[in-house]
């Protein structure tokens, strides 16, 4: 019963914790320009990575958690490695581009650029896709630290059967 409530108590802070991670990756930036109209919009969509976590956290890092507890090593910077790349290998194998003929730009930091041309990326797309997987490995990585330390305080030791000595005894 006990690491039954620790997982589940880590699973929802693991969850909880996305809308913060996205309102701080966009919203700081966003408050250092001067722009706070934008923060109403990024807060309003910032439930969505909690929606995006929730397989990850059910079908990795639960697992991962408890093949590590079973093994004897479960530690903080694994769990983070796994979360970074569990989070950030979907978006890493999509690759930039898209089919011949197609062609995109966005804005990269405050320049308008091309992304693709003709289907192939450009050295801004591909700049851009990096920053795609380290924005969601920094998700990841966030969420399995979360996870980590409450597991770590859930199934810490118990002492309520402990009883506290006289003073002067010891």
């Amino acid at each position: 019963m006990r690491k039954f409530t620790a997982i589940l108590i880590s699973s929802l802070a693991a969850i909880a914790v996305q809308p913060f991670v996205f309102i701080a990756s966009f919203g700081i930036p966003l408050a250092i320009a001067g722009d706070l109209s934008s923060l109403a919009d990024v807060a309003r969509y910032s439930f969505f990575p909690a929606l995006f976590a929730i397989p990850f956290v059910l079908f990795v890092g639960i697992p991962a958690t408890l093949i590590l507890v079973h093994f004897g090593k479960l530690r903080w910077w694994l769990l983070a490695f796994i979360g970074f790349i569990a989070a950030a290998a979907p978006i890493a194998f999509s690759g930039p581009g898209g089919s011949p003929g197609y062609s995109s730009g966005g804005n990269w930091h405050g320049k308008y650029v091309d992304l693709v041309i003709n289907g192939e990326p450009t050295l801004y797309g591909w700049l851009n896709h990096l920053e795609s997987i380290f924005f969601f490995g920094l998700h990841g990585l966030v969420g399995a630290t979360v996870f980590y330390v409450l597991w770590r305080r859930s199934m810490g030791p118990n002492n309520s059967f402990k009883p506290n000595p006289l003073r002067g005894s010891a």
